[in-house]
């Protein structure tokens, strides 16, 4: 999804979507999928900035 994809917050977003897609939390851990998706996001576009 991000290869040849525009370095945007919305390409990460839908790159991580789709990773997360088929994730299954725990019934008390289902915070850690919308954090897992946040974090993401925020690295690809920190390490996008270094470039």
């Amino acid at each position: 999804m991000l290869r040849g994809a525009p370095a945007t917050e919305d390409t990460y977003a839908r790159a991580a979507d789709a990773e997360l897609a088929a994730a299954e939390p725990l019934r008390d851990n289902g915070f850690k999928v919308p954090l897992a998706r946040n974090l993401t996001i925020s690295v690809l576009a920190e390490l996008a900035s270094r470039t």
